[in-house]
């Protein structure tokens, strides 16, 4: 039997600036992976950054996020970034992913630690890579957001709000882990 439960698949067939993925995270799981699966746009290089979704539905927006990640190589030159008390997990630099015009597509894995608890902070850690204009990418992340309330999901968006994912996959899975 397989540890992965899938629970959520959403396709993004037309051009949005954001997704939201909701009613994912729940008291079934304390851990979950989420793909993003052939990110594509309509320009080159833009950015995408998550939030995460509370209880009530609402996107979190307040300046309680702290990230960072690390370009590793490819046609991307080496560097180290991070933001702390920001909006959202990468705030205008891409956490999730950078995605490129088709037929340049950007892929990642994510895991989600603790979300929907009461008592702790909500951990990601990310890795990713693809095709964008300039050449290859690939990336390492870590992030939290610093509140203790209980989230049901995220939503990942253009950091440039002219510029729309236009075709990808995004699947979350809750993992579980024997005693």
């Amino acid at each position: 039997m397989s540890n992965l439960r899938l629970i959520n698949e959403t396709e993004v067939t037309s051009a949005v600036n954001g997704v939201s993925i909701t009613d994912v995270f729940s008291s079934d799981f304390d851990i979950y992976k989420v793909t993003f699966n052939d990110l594509t746009n309509d320009t080159t290089n833009a950015n995408i950054v998550l939030r995460f979704i509370n209880s009530s539905g609402s996107i979190v927006t307040a300046s309680n996020y702290d990230w960072a990640f690390m370009d590793m190589g490819g046609s991307i030159t080496f560097g180290e970034y991070r933001g702390t008390n920001s909006s959202s997990l990468g705030n205008t630099d891409a956490w999730v992913v950078g995605t490129g015009v088709d037929p340049y597509s950007s892929s990642a894995v994510m895991y989600v630690y603790n979300p929907f608890s009461l008592s702790s902070y909500s951990f990601a850690n990310l890795q990713s890579s693809g095709m964008i204009s300039v050449g290859s990418r690939t990336r390492k992340a870590i992030g939290v957001l610093k509140q203790t309330a209980s989230m049901t999901g995220f939503h990942i968006y253009q950091s440039t709000s002219s510029i729309n994912i236009t075709t990808g996959t995004i699947r979350t899975y809750g993992l579980r882990v024997d005693s």
